[in-house]
């Protein structure tokens, strides 16, 4: 085994023991930001993926905070996915429940944003794509994703208080 084998197995033992350690915490503060149980466990999952394919050069200062910010980013952007994606089911699987008014207003809102916003919103929430990858695809710089992304949600979040 080659020095290089030796740190990867080394630095996958550390993130493993560190995740272990952090789970139950973490588990339970995403709890209290509201997931279910199945989704906090699927958030953590994937942040500890995430974890295991981070470059060793890049060390985390704090292991549960760098977990629960990863897991909670993930659980809320797959609880956005599923808001807007559910809609649509109906159109893939006959079986799936009609949509509700509140879906239909949410894709209604998403279909008034201009075309920009749009495509960010959905390459990023309905893709799950990031911001790196997002500005990659459409050219743009990472910061013009975070804005574009944030008066997109502003603007849904209005549209959807005047019809409540």
């Amino acid at each position: 085994m080659t020095v290089i084998a030796v740190n990867a197995v080394a630095d996958r033992l550390r993130w493993e023991a560190a995740y272990r350690s952090a789970f139950s915490r973490v588990y339970r503060g995403l709890l209290a930001l509201g997931a279910r149980p199945d989704e906090a466990e699927d958030a953590l999952q994937d942040a500890f993926l995430k974890g295991l394919e981070r470059s060793s050069d890049r060390p985390v200062a704090s292991v549960d905070g760098w977990i629960f910010v990863v897991a909670s980013r993930g659980w809320r952007g797959r609880r956005i996915r599923d808001r807007v994606l559910l809609p649509w089911t109906f159109l893939i699987d006959r079986e799936a429940p009609r949509p509700s008014d509140a879906s239909r207003d949410v894709l209604s809102a998403l279909r008034k944003l201009p075309l920009r916003q749009r495509q960010i919103v959905v390459a990023r929430y309905v893709v799950g794509l990031t911001q790196d990858e997002t500005a990659e695809q459409f050219g743009i710089a990472r910061g013009t994703v975070s804005a574009t992304t944030t008066q997109a949600i502003a603007a849904l979040r209005r549209h959807m208080e005047v019809h409540e």
